[in-house]
């Protein structure tokens, strides 16, 4: 049976593996035959990503934190060439959420939020668009965002300053990217049913009255994942620098 979505042989690389929206990634691409970099910080969590997966043999899990920015390039280039080929795929999940006021910004949240969330990013598209890396033949980039950065939400100014961040990268590196056959594409999620989420739920001010907004419910990393593996295929062939919103309402 024909499956537009089908990955098979393509090998994809996933940070933020281990939980939430990129552990539902990395589960729905190995169902999709897709074989997969699982990549986080924690080594136990990307084992149970691991197993969740779709023949598991065919994946690698990766040790990483990708706030040691100037070696991401060369650890991408190392953990690719332990698989033996090119670089079909990547999805950017990795990042924190973090609720500060205005009144308690700092040039130390500041920084960690934005090295978090855009600076990784940006030495990410580095390593996984590099000769010795990527396979320019249909290589599709994808970038995790949210919602934040269309909608204002008390709190979340730095957040959403990093995630418009994101954005504005999936466009510019679309077209820089564009002669090497690169896609480069955003997903923008309002509020998931993660770990994440929880946390949110108990720290953010009257947190049940801006989820309400969201009139369609909360969003299950699954159906992100959909989005995920549609911008891999080649079903998705022609689309690039394009933005996805996935927020129940929210937004509207």
């Amino acid at each position: 049976m024909y499956n537009p979505l089908d990955l098979s042989g393509k090998l994809i690389l996933v940070t933020g593996a281990s939980s939430g929206i990129g552990r539902a990634i990395s589960i729905l691409l190995s169902r999709f035959g897709a074989r997969l970099i699982l990549a986080g910080r924690r080594a136990e969590a990307l084992e149970d990503t691991l197993a969740l997966t779709e023949n598991g043999t065919n994946h690698l899990t990766a040790v990483f934190d990708l706030t040691d920015l100037d070696n991401i390039p060369r650890w991408v280039e190392e953990i690719v060439q332990r698989t033996g080929t090119m670089l079909d795929g990547a999805v950017h999940c990795a990042g924190v959420s973090r609720h500060i006021p205005i009144r308690a910004l700092s040039r130390t949240n500041i920084e960690s939020t934005m090295t978090a969330n855009v600076h990784s990013a940006l030495m990410l598209l580095r390593g996984v668009t590099s000769k010795k890396v990527a396979q320019t033949a249909g290589m599709s980039i994808v970038l995790i965002s949210s919602a934040a950065a269309l909608v204002a939400s008390p709190g979340l100014t730095t957040y959403s300053a990093s995630k418009i961040g994101l954005s504005s990268i999936a466009r510019s590196a679309a077209k820089e990217l564009a002669a090497k056959r690169i896609r480069v594409n955003c997903i923008a999620p309002a509020y998931v049913r993660t770990q994440m989420f929880d946390h949110a739920s108990n720290t953010i001010p009257d947190f049940q009255r801006i989820v309400a907004q969201q009139f369609l419910g909360l969003i299950e990393p699954e159906e992100v994942a959909v989005m995920a593996a549609y911008l891999l295929s080649d079903a998705a062939r022609r689309v690039t620098g394009a933005q996805f919103v996935i927020d129940g309402g929210f937004t509207l």
